[in-house]
């Protein structure tokens, strides 16, 4: 029987979490008794909290109500250290403004993996979009690039101009199954062998990079990433990111890449 931890983290997006959880317990309803599944929820709304319920048929669900807004992998951080992934054979780090296909889990139990992977990029469809947003990069960045792209976020018109041509590119684009340099952050699914190796989430990163750091934990631990476009999940878009003010959206951006740049290139 496999063993799913899935750590998501809210910030005022009660009613995406309900549907989260909810698509969570069908697809966990469908692998039947081939998985225990328990999804660990983070929630760092610090106004008008509300209860979540956690209540589900299948699925077990655990709420770490911090009421702190501790970022994305800092809230992640802090939930696995309070309670561990041992023993998981997949460990889920998501957004609550996606849901999961029905046949998600059933996909995911049956996939035959190498030992060296650690990180399973899935389908993530995005209906504003409409388009797969993984694989979000196929090839690592150069240090130039990286450079460019802080250059884009430290000035804010130019990241406008960025989203309203080049951006709108990559929905024109189509890839078949397998190695990648990384995958999208929204949903992220990390095997046993990811945390043999590279061990909990440490971050130190308020929002942002997250895919340039785990695929770099990865390329450390030669570890592979894998695009396997049958495990399948819908995205909402951005329900908290969507509402950042511009100005503050660009600032997180550009400190992770200056992160990234100086830790690991």
């Amino acid at each position: 029987m496999k063993k799913i931890s899935i750590y998501c983290v809210n910030y005022n997006s009660y009613e995406y979490l309900a549907a989260f959880i909810k698509s969570v317990d069908a697809a966990a309803s469908k692998v039947g008794g081939e998985a225990v599944v328990t999804v660990f929820v983070a929630d760092n709304t610090e106004d008008n909290i509300r209860p979540i319920d956690a209540n589900e048929n299948v699925a077990t669900v655990k709420v770490f109500a911090y009421n702190k807004n501790l970022g994305y992998f800092g809230a992640v951080k802090r939930m696995m250290r309070e309670a561990p992934p041992v023993d998981s054979d997949f460990v889920i780090i998501s957004n609550v403004d996606v849901v999961m296909d029905e046949s998600a889990l059933v996909k995911l139990c049956g996939l035959r993996l190498r030992d060296d992977i650690g990180w399973i990029a899935p389908q993530i469809y995005s209906t504003s979009e409409n388009r797969d947003r993984n694989p979000k990069i196929v090839n690592r960045y150069s240090l130039r690039k990286l450079r460019l792209l802080r250059l884009l976020f430290k000035y804010p018109l130019l990241n406008m101009l960025y989203k309203a041509t080049l951006y709108k590119r990559k929905k024109l684009q189509t890839h078949v199954a397998g190695e990648i340099y990384g995958g999208h952050g929204s949903f992220i699914i990390l095997t046993k062998e990811y945390y043999k190796r590279c061990g909990c989430i440490d971050y130190p990163v308020f929002l942002f990079g997250e895919e340039i750091y785990l695929a770099e934990q990865c390329l450390r631990s030669k570890l592979k990433v894998v695009y396997e476009p049958e495990v399948r999940v819908v995205d909402s878009d951005h329900a908290s990111t969507g509402k950042m003010p511009s100005r503050f959206y660009c600032k997180c951006n550009a400190e992770a890449l200056g992160y990234i740049i100086r830790t690991f290139y």
